[in-house]
């Protein structure tokens, strides 16, 4: 079928640039419809897999009309958020393309997914509640808008790229920060530390010793995405994360990186009081609904 001759539900290993700016542009005008910052991972989709089925196309006589991306961070579950065009709703297309991820899900054998939806959304809201979710948790997005920084460093703790031999540090770290056993975070193998061009992780060194790290996503020359950011317990409430964060900003501003962003849990609240005191504000929320896959 050629691409102007698209019709119905097409799934996706990859996507082209013509996919991608159709992709973008049903975006900006759901977005503007209803005032929304739809969460649509833009790094992960212009860098997806050739040999995965991750992307979730809806077309009606050629034109693009629905989307539901498929993301998969871990072997435990699914993440995906979606949107069909306003003049195309109540036609059954999101439902069309939600059992079309939920077969691709059930066949990976990935017991649950993750609903995302933005509280705004009174469309994604409901669709929500129609199905057998339960509520999991919220997340705000937060983009750097006006840097606060300290007007002073501690010159005992060094900020740098993270080396190979930090891999456990890492998955140390991020295991207390974020409630996971270190059995589960298994994405910091010393070959992955290093071999990612778009990725890259930071860590905090006091004295030459780790204490804390952030994970960074690059999308072109001015774009950063700041995520699984911890310190060790031990070291909490003395500044060193602040500092941690703000030489993070600092390098990235250095670099022409001005388009600065994160996610922070709603009741994570001295996270979210960091990120304030850094510059940091509030432009979306989000609530994520758990759904068993049936597997």
């Amino acid at each position: 079928m050629s691409e102007d001759k698209r019709h119905g539900l097409v799934k996706k290993q990859g996507l082209t640039q013509t996919e991608l700016a159709e992709i973008e542009a049903l975006a900006s005008i759901c977005n503007a419809y209803e005032g929304l910052d739809l969460k649509l991972n833009w790094n992960v989709l212009r860098k997806r897999s050739e040999t995965e089925t991750n992307d979730f196309l809806y077309y009606v006589d050629g034109k693009l009309v629905g989307f539901l991306p498929l993301f998969s961070f871990n072997a435990k579950e699914g993440e995906i958020s979606g949107m069909v065009h306003p003049q195309y709703r109540r036609q059954g297309i999101f439902t069309a393309l939600f059992n079309a991820v939920m077969e691709e899900c059930q066949r990976r054998g990935l017991p649950t997914v993750l609903l995302i939806v933005e509280q705004a959304s009174p469309g994604g809201q409901a669709f929500a509640r129609r199905l057998e979710t339960t509520y999991d948790h919220s997340e705000y997005k937060m983009v750097l808008d006006k840097p606060r920084l300290p007007a002073q460093m501690n010159e005992r703790l060094q900020f740098r790229l993270a080396e190979a031999e930090d891999a456990p540090m890492l998955t140390r770290i991020t295991s207390l920060a974020f409630d996971m056993p270190e059995g589960e975070v298994d994405w910091y193998a010393a070959h992955n530390v290093m071999a990612r061009s778009d990725r890259f992780y930071y860590v905090g060194a006091l004295d030459g010793a780790v204490i804390g790290k952030l994970d960074v996503q690059f999308a072109g020359e001015q774009e950063a995405f700041i995520f699984g950011f911890g310190v060790l317990p031990e070291y909490r409430g003395k500044g060193y994360g602040r500092q941690i964060l703000a030489q993070t900003i600092q390098e990235f501003l250095a670099n022409g990186r001005r388009q600065i962003a994160l996610e922070v849990s709603t009741d994570n609240k001295n996270a979210l009081s960091l990120y304030q005191s850094c510059g940091f504000e509030e432009t979306g929320s989000y609530d994520y609904y758990r759904l068993p896959t049936g597997k």
